[in-house]
């Protein structure tokens, strides 16, 4: 599957984007990107057939209607069809995801994606989520991923932007400093 950094994903997403907002319908073509995702991330043959170069467009149109028509609004459908029309189906869960990203970008959303050596719940993400939108003066979503080998703490990646809490780090870092201090020792007994 093609990343949402494809540019060609990106300017298809971008073109429904703009068409969706319009024609006064970016709130139902929202809605229709994320029956889209949520189809392509339920159901893993469901990409491998968009992908397929094997299979005929006109199949690939059929399903289109068979699975989408009166579920998703014309524009969306018309959307699908021009993508197999021009060979570009295969892109089509990175225009999904692209989409999405615009989505986020109008709305003032950004992803925190936060690594925890144990699972953190709704309760416990609340006063993160609340820190990281007051740095950020942006609304946080956050995916939540658990990573033992941290030890404790948490890392969070806010676009390019690391925060590194966790346990593993502060112990990487004195161990640094033990380091350097016992080299600056060991340098100093030399003179």
């Amino acid at each position: 599957m093609q990343g949402i950094s494809h540019p060609v994903a990106r300017r298809y997403a971008r073109a429904l984007f703009e068409e969706a907002r319009a024609r006064g319908q970016a709130e139902a073509i929202d809605a229709d990107v994320a029956v889209l995702h949520e189809s392509f991330t339920t159901s893993r043959e469901l990409a491998r057939v968009f992908e397929s170069p094997v299979i005929p467009r006109e199949k690939k149109k059929k399903i289109i209607e068979t699975l989408f028509a009166g579920r998703l609004q014309p524009l969306t459908v018309r959307f699908l069809e021009l993508l197999v029309e021009k060979e570009r189906e295969s892109l089509l869960p990175a225009v999904v995801a692209a989409y999405r990203a615009l989505q986020d970008e109008e709305q003032g959303i950004i992803e925190a994606q936060v690594r925890t050596a144990f699972p953190l719940d709704e309760a416990g993400a609340q006063p993160l989520v609340a820190k990281l939108e007051r740095l950020t003066g942006k609304k946080i979503r956050l995916r939540l991923q658990q990573d033992p080998s941290l030890i404790g703490g948490v890392v969070v990646r806010v676009g390019d932007t690391v925060y590194d809490g966790s346990v593993r780090q502060q112990l990487t870092a004195l161990r640094e400093r033990l380091r350097r201090s016992v080299t600056l020792g060991n340098g100093s007994n030399q003179s």
